[in-house]
């Protein structure tokens, strides 16, 4: 979802995301995206391996990494904890609900850091 965010919120910005255990991308996150009108059904669960070599102007860690020593080198790091998504638990309605807040933070979060000029200058994120 942060993926998806972000190229919307900083199209100057190459965009590229990975997580620490890759899974699927749940079709909770691709319907509550597109609530907000973010495509990301064509976005799929990538491990560190697959970004692209080379450092990162910026650095976006949104959760505990067991392993941070795997992370690619950046000139700047923003560490953010935020809930895991395959933590949500509950009905139906409830993980969606806790999927349009997490989605909602992400957006609130990732437009301050922009506001905030972090990304300024565009490059790898």
């Amino acid at each position: 979802m942060a993926e998806g965010i972000a190229r919307v919120l900083i199209p100057a910005c190459e965009v590229f995301s990975a997580g620490e255990r890759p899974s699927v991308i749940n079709p909770v996150a691709i319907r509550v995206m597109a609530e907000r009108g973010i495509d990301i059904s064509s976005q799929y669960s990538k491990g560190v391996g697959a970004l692209p070599p080379g450092a990162f102007d910026v650095l976006v860690i949104l959760g505990h990494w067991d392993n941070p020593d795997c992370l690619p080198g950046a000139r700047r790091v923003i560490r953010e904890i935020l809930p895991d998504p395959h933590d949500l638990s509950g009905s139906p309605g409830e993980v969606e609900e806790g999927f349009r807040r997490l989605r909602d933070i992400l957006w609130d979060r990732i437009r301050a850091w922009e506001e905030e000029g972090l990304f300024r200058g565009g490059g790898k994120v």
